[in-house]
């Protein structure tokens, strides 16, 4: 199952302006890729407690989505699709803009035509 496509602006601005909805945004996007990679160890609630009680938690899951984001690409059989962790990473320390890239790149996944989701 393919996940939902989001205004990467609003998200952008929801999670800058609203720190609940960006811990509720990591919980769905960490869901979408679960479901579309079938992958059963990934747990995004577990990602979330564990950002309230090590609240540095929270910078390690640009890197960790990264890395699934672009395993979704290749499954989407994207062309050139990379480990673009480290730079969401940054660009939420600038601006929160790394919110609008995570989001723009699995866009593209969920927009693409190609590459099956897993089906449980």
């Amino acid at each position: 199952m393919k996940g939902e496509v989001r205004n990467p602006t609003t998200v952008w601005l929801l999670c800058i302006l609203c720190s609940f909805y960006a811990i509720y945004w990591w919980y769905l996007v960490g869901n979408e890729l679960k479901n579309y990679l079938g992958k059963e160890d990934l747990n995004p609630t577990m990602d979330i407690i564990i950002s309230f009680v090590c609240p540095f938690y929270i910078f390690y899951l640009p890197i960790k989505y990264g890395a699934l984001i672009q395993e979704a690409q290749q499954r989407a059989g994207m062309a050139n699709a990379e480990d673009q962790g480290m730079s969401f990473l940054m660009w939420i320390f600038i601006c929160g803009m790394g919110y609008k890239n995570i989001q723009e790149e699995l866009n593209k996944v969920w927009e693409s035509g190609g590459g099956a989701p897993a089906t449980f």
